[in-house]
């Protein structure tokens, strides 16, 4: 029962905004910051710190586009939410080549992946409903990104940081994967705390480089079963993952 008040408390996070009331447009492509412009979604800002440019309100059907929206090789600052997108081929939301980009309140669902960042600096990603897609959220060769309170069901893959450093990845729920969450290929600083592994065949694994908690709290990796004998909410024996360890292991799902 505690698992589904969880997700139906997500959901609801994410979903809080009357899907249907979205506009209906084709792919948003944004490969330089002259294309920031209300042709390509942007509805306010001004592209400063303060006041970013800001896409929002739309559900774009990519019916087998590479992308829903791709933001590359831009610095201004700017905030993609209240989004819905489906069929990308490649990814939902594509961060490439990019810094200072604010994702929040979407939905996407059966695209190749859902959210990619390569290659990002200062990237946000807060409030993201992923579902059914191979790869959830990707993060490659970047730095400075923050993945909160996400919700990723039906992908392969949950969470998968590669070559990237300085990153989190915080109150969230990855459930039913292949693979909750990965850390490879010389990842360094990164943190995975406060968050629910629900039903995953393997819910972690790491080439190293991560810190399976913050110090304090751990996450809940469900199946996990050890003492928790002084009613802490922290079990007494850590979660190994590879080489590492979550110290601080919850002993019941975070709430969110």
């Amino acid at each position: 029962m505690r698992k589904v008040v969880l997700l139906m408390v997500l959901v609801a996070l994410v979903a809080g905004t009357a899907w249907a009331e979205r506009v209906r447009r084709g792919p948003i492509l944004i490969r330089s910051d002259l294309d920031f412009t209300p042709e390509n979604g942007v509805v306010g800002g001004w592209g400063v710190f303060g006041d970013p440019y800001v896409i929002s309100g739309v559900k774009i059907d990519a019916a087998g586009d590479d992308y829903g929206i791709l933001i590359s090789g831009t610095s201004r600052p700017v905030v993609v939410r209240d989004v819905e997108i489906m069929g990308a081929r490649t990814a939902g939301i594509k961060v490439q080549s990019a810094k200072n980009v604010t994702i929040e309140n979407v939905w996407v669902r059966g695209c190749a992946t859902g959210v990619s960042v390569f290659l990002g600096t200062k990237v946000a990603v807060d409030q993201a409903r992923v579902e059914e897609c191979p790869d959830g959220v990707r993060v490659a060769f970047s730095s400075g990104v923050e993945l909160s309170r996400l919700w990723v069901s039906r992908a392969r893959i949950g969470v998968w940081f590669a070559g990237t450093t300085g990153s989190l990845l915080v109150g969230s729920v990855i459930e039913g994967r292949d693979i909750g969450a990965q850390v490879e290929l010389r990842s360094e600083g990164i943190v995975v705390a406060q968050n629910a592994f629900l039903g995953c065949r393997v819910p972690a694994r790491t080439e190293g480089g991560a810190a399976w908690d913050d110090g304090a709290r751990g996450n809940y990796w469900q199946g996990f079963v050890a003492p928790d004998k002084d009613g802490d909410g922290i079990l007494d024996t850590p979660y190994k993952v590879g080489q590492e360890e979550d110290r601080f292991p919850l002993a019941t799902p975070p709430e969110l």
